[in-house]
């Protein structure tokens, strides 16, 4: 090898030298372009995550406020159903008394009435025991006295 051969060389070694100093710059470019891609990329994911986070939240926060307003209005009907319940209810038990206390009194009216028919019976039977009346062949007969006693201004008399 002589001094051409080594000088050729040289110039061949420099040559590849450069061709890899330009694909090592190439590849530090591109690595640096993907490199800014990739956090790019990362800073789009990031924002895109926390967007459908807070897009997560809100549609939560207005799913749960929904059930609350749905959970408040059953509540509501609920205890206007009740209300209507006991209203019912209560008209329910005001008229079973108001029925009872009718039935009540209309047991009384009629137990003194026959009350009054068996003490006006109690006292025919006595009448007739003591001789105040009788019968007169077909017809009854009382006994009223020397003195009879007018009950009322009706005619009757008291027989004794």
């Amino acid at each position: 090898m002589d001094s051409n051969d080594l000088q050729e060389l040289a110039l061949r070694m420099a040559a590849f030298t450069d061709l890899l100093e330009q694909r090592a710059d190439r590849v530090a470019d591109i690595t640096e372009a993907n490199a800014l891609a990739v956090e790019s990329a990362a800073i789009t994911l990031t924002e895109q995550g926390r967007s459908l986070s807070t897009s997560a939240v809100s549609a939560i926060r207005d799913e749960t406020r929904n059930a609350m307003q749905s959970l408040h209005a059953d509540i509501a009907a609920s205890r206007s159903a009740q209300h209507r319940f006991a209203t019912i209810a209560s008209s329910a038990l005001v008229v079973a008394a108001v029925i009872a206390a009718g039935g009540s009194a209309w047991m009384v009216w009629r137990s003194h009435r026959e009350l009054q028919h068996a003490e006006f019976a109690q006292g025919i039977l006595e009448a007739t025991r003591s001789g105040a009346i009788t019968m007169c062949g077909e017809q009854v007969c009382v006994r009223v006295g020397n003195k009879p006693k007018h009950a009322s201004a009706d005619g009757y008399v008291i027989a004794e």
